[in-house]
């Protein structure tokens, strides 16, 4: 028989649209008048989470500029944020990815398995 606990976490794992990754680099967040450099923890073709001590709130639009590897070109994006929790961290969703960094996105995902 599962926990309650196992029960949540599948729930909350099955929710989720796009497979992730880990991947942990810097990310450049612009909103509510703060520009912050904040670190991942995490990527999908569809989001990311951020780790912060003070992270936005929920349904803040957030402006991001990360980069997948070092020596790669950066992807800004506009973005949303989906869940917001002091001391952790928020998980956010990308607005308007071009299908040209989505698809860059996809590949990483992939050479992460």
């Amino acid at each position: 028989m599962e926990s309650e606990e196992s029960q949540l976490i599948k729930a909350e794992v099955e929710r989720r649209q796009y497979r992730r990754v880990k991947l942990v680099t810097q990310v450049q967040c612009e909103a509510l008048e703060r520009n912050e450099v904040m670190v991942t923890r995490d990527v999908s073709a569809g989001g990311m989470f951020v780790t912060s001590r003070f992270p936005f709130p929920m349904d803040s639009e957030v402006s991001l500029t990360f980069r997948l590897h070092p020596t790669d070109p950066p992807i800004a994006c506009r973005a949303k944020v989906r869940f917001s929790q002091s001391g952790v961290g928020m998980g956010i969703q990308f607005l308007d990815l071009s299908a040209e960094m989505r698809e860059v996105l996809e590949k990483f995902m992939v050479e992460g398995e």
